[in-house]
């Protein structure tokens, strides 16, 4: 469906994004249109825009607030039902509490929903360092909120403090003014629990200010609302690659000093998270996070705790599952990746369907399939036990396939589909010699 605009320059932007779905510039004078217009008559628009940028936090936002302008709540909800937990965008999140505090605020439930609601933006985005806004809001709402009797101005004033608390310890740009306002606040409960209270925390408040002056300098000159695309080459997508490794880097070194390597690991993530939003059509991203996360496993495991170890090892295979199934849903050196780590973990199931996945690519290289794919598999299932019966099973299943699809060179095609007969006792070193 094609749209009519009578602007020229709307129009003519308008048939570009068709042209090429990524040119940012056609897009920016598009989008300016966009929010002139009634959601319903240009939703389609909208529709391919966050489909094209599906991690592109300001452009979710200025779709979602068109409809809230429409009022068309149960689309609002839907929206970021579909974006808020994959796009990590403090514009975003704020925006989602904004939604919640103006929609919600007739409920009888509304002082429950909105504190819940703040609890998941802080455990999402408590550590991005624009983030003072929300924690700030949160001990101010808490504050207000009315209670009756002895019993629940304890709960409250317990409630504002484990904020407090939280959010003077959180590296981020205002961390000095949370600081402040919470020796305010305990020193009009009891100014001698007040300076109790402070002599315990001000070792981690220093520290976090600290890190936030880092943290500030080490980002500085990040554009964290630059729409993700395919590699250019250009200067400015090298600056901020650069950039984006650095911090990374910069959270890897520890700078926060903590002795929990959970917390440690969580704050790298979160870097790699946000890189990911800009830089989701760069491989080595998905790739080194991915590794990253089994790792981190690994180190849990030679420790001896099970149970982290398990959740990260857990992260790490949704890592790969999201980089083979995102914009980079035919890079094959990240299913192969994502095959070889599924091998560690013995899990032969999943490595069976990660190179089914690849076949099913439309436009995959037969020639490539025939000469990398099936030799490596033979040597993954070479060494499980009683793995030649499913070995050959998945050879006639790709046979098959391949035979549907295309031509591939007589050489290669004979030697990979006819095996030794004595294939239950080839040798490692023999496989690659006769299947390449």
């Amino acid at each position: 469906m094609l749209f009519q605009f009578s602007n020229e320059s709307v129009q003519k932007a308008y048939l570009a994004t068709e042209e090429n779905p990524y040119d940012l510039d056609a897009w920016n004078i598009l989008l300016r249109e966009l929010q002139s217009r009634k959601v319903e008559e240009i939703r389609p628009i909208f529709e391919k825009l966050v489909k094209n940028f599906p991690t592109t936090g300001r452009f979710w936002k200025v779709y979602i607030e068109q409809e809230m302008k429409a009022r068309n709540y149960d689309k609002v909800e839907k929206l970021f039902q579909r974006c808020l937990i994959k796009v990590l965008n403090i514009d975003l999140w704020r925006l989602y509490l904004l939604y919640i505090r103006e929609s919600k605020a007739s409920l009888p439930t509304y002082k429950e929903k909105m504190a819940q609601s703040y609890d998941f933006a802080l455990e999402k985005i408590g550590m991005d360092i624009q983030s003072f806004s929300i924690w700030n809001e949160y001990t101010t709402f808490l504050k207000q909120v009315e209670a009756v009797g002895q019993y629940a101005e304890n709960q409250r004033i317990s409630a504002v403090r484990k904020v407090y608390q939280k959010a003077v310890m959180t590296p981020m740009i205002s961390v000095e003014t949370l600081w402040k306002d919470y020796i305010a606040f305990e020193n009009g409960i009891n100014p001698i629990i007040a300076e109790k209270m402070s002599m315990e925390r001000s070792r981690d408040y220093m520290n976090a200010r600290r890190v936030a002056k880092e943290y500030e300098a080490i980002t500085r000159g990040l554009n964290r609302n630059y729409p993700s695309i395919p590699p250019t080459g250009s200067n400015e997508e090298s600056k901020q690659v650069s950039l984006w490794k650095k911090y990374i880097a910069w959270e890897k070194a520890n700078p926060l000093r903590t002795e929990d390597p959970t917390v440690l690991a969580r704050r790298i993530m979160f870097a790699y998270e946000q890189c990911l939003l800009c830089l989701g059509h760069h491989p080595d991203v998905w790739y080194e996070a991915a590794l990253f996360l089994e790792n981190t496993a690994k180190t849990f495991t030679e420790k001896g705790d099970n149970n982290s170890a398990k959740v990260f090892f857990e992260e790490a295979a949704l890592m790969y599952e999201r980089a083979t199934s995102g914009v980079l849903n035919k890079n094959l050196l990240l299913y192969f990746s994502y095959a070889d780590f599924e091998e560690g973990r013995m899990k032969y199931e999943k490595v069976h369907s990660t190179y089914q996945k690849i076949l099913d690519i439309e436009d995959v290289d037969p020639t490539l399939v025939c000469n990398i794919i099936l030799p490596y598999q033979y040597w993954v299932f070479w060494n499980c036990n009683n793995a030649n019966d499913e070995f050959l099973d998945g050879i006639e299943s790709i046979k098959s396939h391949l035979r549907l699809r295309s031509t591939i060179p007589p050489l290669n095609n004979n030697n990979i589909f006819n095996l030794p007969e004595n294939h239950n006792s080839v040798h490692c070193s023999s496989v690659f010699r006769y299947l390449l």
